[in-house]
């Protein structure tokens, strides 16, 4: 894989921030795969996310602390949602990281399929501050709405 180091130029070696994206998604997916019962399931995640500081602004415009993104994405993978997705491109640039994704998700008959660019913002200590998405749906999923809004109420 290519990884995009400025404008004009790529690397083929990742840097350090997008290896902490790499390593958080992987966190993501672990606890997944372990089942979500409850909030407290996704802390091995926190050891990638600035807690005090951190803030996520979802594709409708829900800003997240930490304690709300794990509300959120509790709501989110309870009931049996399966989720993967593709990466296409990732950059690194400017103490962020850019990443170009297509999203599948599968709710009991629902299928959803998402075109998504999460940006990723990191403190001085390399932990990831803030995370934005971008995204671009048909169909975004009752389920995905609902568990947004319950997240920021």
């Amino acid at each position: 894989m290519t990884i995009a180091a400025t404008a004009t130029q790529t690397m083929a070696e990742e840097g350090q921030l997008t290896q902490t994206v790499r390593k958080f998604v992987a966190a993501q997916g672990a606890a997944m795969a372990a089942g979500i019962k409850q909030a407290s399931d996704w802390e091995p995640v926190a050891a990638f996310i600035d807690v005090d500081n951190f803030k996520r602004v979802g594709a409708y415009l829900e800003e997240l602390d930490w304690d709300a993104y794990k509300a959120f994405l509790t709501g989110w993978a309870g009931g049996g949602t399966q989720f993967e997705f593709t990466e296409f491109y990732v950059t690194e640039a400017g103490g962020a990281v850019f990443q170009e994704i297509e999203e599948r998700h599968q709710h009991g008959e629902q299928f959803i399929l998402k075109n998504v660019i999460a940006v990723y913002r990191f403190n001085d200590a390399g932990k990831i501050r803030h995370l934005d998405i971008y995204e671009q749906a048909d169909d975004s999923g009752d389920w995905i709405k609902d568990a947004a809004k319950t997240a920021v109420e």
